[in-house]
């Protein structure tokens, strides 16, 4: 509750955060569901220590800051939500929905119990022993999975309470979900790993890869506030890493890059070098001008348009970092086509193909075939 006050505390009331917040215009302008509304509610939950309703405001954030750099006061609403969302999970009063996700992560080391099959885009690629691995988190091959995850929930609409409810006294339903999944997505993430691969090796770094033993690196259960969990799942991947004698660790997508290099090490011993793939890859500056998606996970450590300038040539107009409406999808889906349709529009405006480096991004924004991950170029 301190640390809620101390950010919701600063708030002025000015406004200036809903001229950004991605959610408040996608619900239609509910107050509750922006970043304004958050930071009352904070002030309400924090005064009469009552937890509100949690199906709105705090799991509706996307959690994409936009709104600290508007704030003249220096407030974080996507901060105020996260600590919102770790009270409500403590309560016990999170949606069905999470409780559901976190389970089966926690029971299987992936959030639709796919751990296997997340490996099947490697089939055939040799891979070095080495004390680098490439890990994929299983990010870019979930996303054929959650698309098809979110069409069943909008299939039973008011039910899927009752459905997670169901799948979380019957873990083991959730594994049909193996064999439901968009097959172009999966084809399409596949292969933008194999690149990834392939650019690696053509710099000559060495590296292995788990495998099927290869876990989600928890992005879910941080995110949906379970901290007790989260600080529980960290340490068992730690543990795996060290097992298998791992110093270095290539991540290819944000969230990923953020919770191990940034985040993991607030809860338990992570020593590893962290490191995006990117970064070991020589720029060698392409011909041609893109609309570049800045993914919000990046943005907030370093200046990721530069950084991809060296790669490509970045239209100044899109540099700018806007949600995709990815986080939301799990909890909100409509929500989160109202945001990734907006945004997808003001990219398509520009005239240029689109690029993305993130999977979540990626899949979101990719509503026609003017859209790429960055892995596509180099």
């Amino acid at each position: 509750m301190e640390l809620l006050i101390q950010e919701a505390g600063k708030c002025v009331n000015c406004g200036f955060c809903e001229s950004v917040c991605p959610t408040l215009p996608a619900s239609s302008f509910i107050a509750s569901i922006g970043a304004r509304g958050r930071v009352d509610i904070a002030k309400f939950v924090y005064k009469n220590g009552t937890v509100i309703d949690p199906s709105t405001s705090f799991y509706s954030c996307v959690d994409c800051y936009a709104c600290v750099a508007v704030c003249p006061a220096g407030v974080n609403a996507g901060k105020v939500s996260e600590i919102g969302r770790q009270i409500v999970a403590k309560s016990g009063n999170a949606p069905e929905v999470a409780k559901m996700i976190v389970q089966i992560t926690m029971l299987y080391k992936n959030p639709l119990a796919v751990r296997e099959m997340c490996a099947k885009w490697a089939t055939g690629i040799d891979f070095d022993k080495s004390s680098t691995i490439l890990y994929t988190g299983n990010m870019y091959q979930l996303m054929a999975y959650l698309k098809s995850f979110s069409r069943v929930r909008k299939m039973i609409g008011s039910y899927d309470a009752k459905f997670a409810r169901l799948i979380r006294e019957r873990p083991s339903l959730i594994r049909a979900l193996s064999r439901m999944y968009d097959r172009k997505m999966m084809d399409q993430m596949s292969i933008y790993l194999r690149n990834i691969v392939n650019a690696l090796k053509k710099a000559g770094i060495k590296f292995g890869y788990l495998g099927e033993e290869e876990p989600y690196p928890g992005t879910f259960i941080y995110d949906l506030g379970f901290m007790d969990d989260f600080v529980s799942y960290a340490q068992y991947v730690s543990n795996l890493f060290r097992e298998h004698g791992v110093e270095r660790i290539i991540t290819v997508d944000p969230h990923t890059y953020e919770l191990l290099k940034y985040i993991y090490p607030r809860y338990v011993k992570f020593d590893f070098d962290v490191v995006y793939y990117l970064e070991l890859i020589e720029p060698k500056k392409l011909e041609g001008r893109y609309a570049v998606h800045t993914p919000c996970h990046f943005s907030r450590y370093f200046d990721f348009t530069s950084f991809i300038s060296k790669f490509i040539d970045v239209s100044p107009d899109t540099g700018q970092t806007k949600c995709c409406g990815g986080p939301d999808e799990l909890l909100f889906p409509q929500i989160s086509e109202n945001i990734s349709q907006r945004r997808f529009s003001e990219l398509k405006a520009e005239g240029l193909p689109i690029i993305t480096a993130c999977p979540i991004c990626y899949a979101n924004l990719a509503k026609d075939d003017t859209v790429y991950d960055i892995s596509a170029l180099i």
